[in-house]
């Protein structure tokens, strides 16, 4: 058996014993994959942590422990607890960005991110292949949901992109403009008061992204009801029937 991978001869190929077939592993080294697999499993656990017992109760020597790695080996990966968030933040936006590729063209763009959002949490939800993992999607939303600051950099616009880059290119691209647009900044910085207001109310359990998900199109309609002149006893529901017709 032939491969290529870290170790080897010159050219990146290693013969074995067993068979005469040729494998082509990953153009990753094997220390490199392990390197991956390490920081994959400090995320996780960082996610678990946090949905479990909070993220400002969570701390590094807690993660690095149950990752089973020293807090200096930690510090290789990651340099503080916020960058371990940074990168569930930079993961999530990630697969809103996929979802918002295959939304309706004919809808609007507030429209478009709550459906790719809803669409993420509930594929977690329900296990769906190629979903992000349910404790990540729990973690996420714990976090989001106990700091405002956290918050604000999982939904603002930010103009160096910072975690949330896929998400803001993919919906520029949507509009077919710049991330520079006004109407970009705009766009993300009003979903952040929605987010804030669908996983920060009292009633929430932050800890199941179905019930988030129904959270966030519930407040969404009572946001649609406000493109309009605001009329004591009309329900969201009953805007959203009739802006639909």
């Amino acid at each position: 058996m032939t491969y290529h991978g870290a170790v080897g001869n010159r050219t990146g190929e290693r013969t074995g014993e067993r068979t005469g077939e040729r494998t082509l592993y990953p153009t990753l080294g094997l220390r490199e994959l392990k390197k991956q697999r390490t920081r994959a499993t400090i995320v996780d656990v960082a996610s678990r942590l946090c949905a479990r017992q909070g993220y400002e109760n969570t701390t590094v020597e807690q993660i690095a422990a149950a990752a089973e790695v020293s807090p200096r080996t930690f510090s290789r990966y990651f340099p503080s607890k916020e960058a371990v968030i940074g990168a569930l933040i930079e993961e999530t936006s990630e697969h809103v960005a996929g979802a918002l590729s295959h939304q309706p063209t004919g809808i609007t763009e507030h429209d478009a991110l709550m459906r790719a959002h809803v669409e993420v949490f509930r594929a977690a939800e329900h296990g769906e292949p190629g979903a992000m993992s349910f404790d990540r999607v729990r973690g996420f939303l714990q976090i989001v949901n106990s700091s405002p600051m956290l918050s604000l950099a999982a939904f603002t616009f930010r103009p160096d992109g910072g975690p949330t880059a896929s998400v803001i290119r993919a919906m520029a691209a949507r509009m077919g403009t710049s991330v520079h647009d006004p109407a970009v900044r705009i766009l993300f910085d009003t979903w952040a008061v929605l987010m804030a207001v669908a996983c920060g109310s009292p009633d929430t359990e932050v800890g199941d992204p179905g019930r988030v998900s129904d959270r966030i199109e519930s407040t969404y309609r009572v946001f649609a009801r406000l493109w309009q002149p605001w009329h004591p006893g009309v329900s969201p529901d009953q805007t959203s029937r009739n802006n639909s017709d």
